[in-house]
């Protein structure tokens, strides 16, 4: 699961720098000027090898040189925490939070190291074609290493925001999100992204 929710991420920076470069000038002004992101998302796993579908809702923050916050709300809650130094991930139901320290100087090629220079995020996708169904925008990407992921689609709005992201794995997996009450640029506490630790629950660290 957070192959994926980095994934994702990666995929909504990878939209910021190819607005640098692309035609679509509206896109590259929204994009090229993130500094904060929130939105809530629902989220669909198709289970190829169960041939089943597990869903899930969510929230999502972004602030640029702090980190970023995915949390899961429903069916149970979860959340990924990035604070520019270790990855948090805790569960209510489980008695313990897992801690991971990002060594950047090992974490060459992932978006970890790319966080806060967003502009070197075209290494990991190739754009491999634009096209419109209705009022959106979509681009279809492909990932220019061998990885968890074959391809990607991302789907655009008339505000030039990210509205929906399908991801298909090798492994016939398919992941896709939907973000709605997209808010970009607004103010966002930066206690947000600091771990608060929970005295009932034990730290792991890896």
């Amino acid at each position: 699961m957070k192959k994926i929710i980095l994934i994702t991420i990666v995929i909504i920076f990878t939209i910021i720098a190819y607005a640098k470069a692309s035609p679509l000038d509206a896109v590259k002004k929204t994009y090229s000027e993130i500094t904060t992101m929130e939105a809530t998302f629902h989220q669909k796993i198709f289970i190829a090898s169960l041939k089943r579908e597990r869903e899930f809702n969510g929230e999502f923050l972004y602030k640029r040189q702090k980190g970023f916050l995915w949390k899961y709300k429903a069916p149970k809650v979860k959340y990924f925490l990035y604070d520019g130094r270790y990855i948090w991930q805790g569960e209510d139901e489980k008695p313990f939070i897992i801690k991971e320290k990002i060594n950047k100087a090992k974490t060459g090629g992932t978006f970890l190291d790319l966080i806060e220079d967003i502009s070197k995020i075209d290494e990991q996708f190739t754009l491999k074609q634009q096209s419109k169904a209705g009022e959106l925008e979509i681009l279809e990407l492909l990932p220019k290493k061998d990885g968890t992921v074959n391809s990607a689609r991302v789907w655009l709005d008339k505000q030039n925001r990210v509205r929906k992201i399908e991801i298909h794995e090798f492994t016939g997996n398919v992941n896709t999100i939907e973000f709605s009450s997209i808010k970009i640029n607004q103010p966002i506490d930066d206690a947000k992204l600091i771990f608060k630790p929970d005295k009932q629950k034990e730290i792991i660290e890896r």
